[in-house]
């Protein structure tokens, strides 16, 4: 259940990052969690990439602070039913109010051999320009776990299936997903969909007012967070 009312609290030694009280909708490994302290984040990662992190969260979020569009750092699974909602909730926003936001996808494999698969093969698309082609072709797929499928899925989106399927193996792959891990960890994502809006971080799908509103806030802010300025 929602409360309308939208009530923050900051989150020590993340500055200004705040984080919502309440939480949306959540995908765990377990099963679907209520309340912030219910389960753990992702799995141990180096040290220096998490210290990387901590060092400069912006960066690690939102990669560039030269867009002056509002950013959205987004948090998801393939296999996760409230990521997609989520996602149809930003993705609609940004229909409807064009050049205010940029989302930034992060891939937060946490369901199991399916989900790693699926973010590996998007991410590997990515390195042939195709990463929303192959993201649009993912999400309507159920458990991918067979690589000649993957092949299959990235010719019919106009990729080089091989290339793909050999390009999920390399270290730079590897890296990113270890990248978003480390940022799971230092902001306490254990589920998906988990969400940073300018300075806002909240875990859970949650309604589109609320969204909208948060969205309000933070463009109105008299200092935006991880802004070039």
């Amino acid at each position: 259940l929602w409360s309308s009312g939208l009530t923050f609290r900051a989150i020590p030694g993340l500055a200004p990052f705040r984080t919502l009280e309440a939480i949306g909708t959540l995908s765990t490994a377990a099963g679907l969690l209520i309340g912030l302290d219910a389960g753990q984040p992702p799995d141990a990662v180096g040290d220096v990439m998490i210290a990387e992190v901590r060092a400069n969260p912006c960066a690690a979020l939102f990669r560039t602070q030269e867009d002056p569009r509002l950013p959205i750092a987004f948090f998801s699974d393939f296999n996760c039913p409230n990521c997609r909602i989520l996602h149809s909730i930003l993705t609609e926003y940004d229909t409807k109010h064009p050049d205010i936001i940029r989302i930034i996808h992060h891939e937060l494999p946490l369901l199991g051999a399916a989900s790693t698969i699926a973010s590996k093969a998007v991410l590997a698309a990515n390195l042939q320009g195709g990463y929303t082609a192959m993201h649009d072709r993912l999400i309507r797929a159920q458990m991918v776990t067979d690589l000649n499928y993957v092949v299959t899925m990235a010719q019919s989106v106009g990729l080089d299936g091989r290339r793909l399927v050999a390009d999920m193996q390399s270290p730079e792959i590897e890296t990113a997903l270890d990248k978003s891990k480390a940022i799971a960890k230092v902001f306490g994502f254990y589920g998906t969909p988990a969400t940073v809006i300018g300075s806002t971080v909240f875990l859970g799908a949650i309604p589109a007012v609320d969204v909208a509103q948060i969205i309000e806030a933070e463009l109105a802010a008299p200092v935006r967070a991880c802004s070039a300025g």
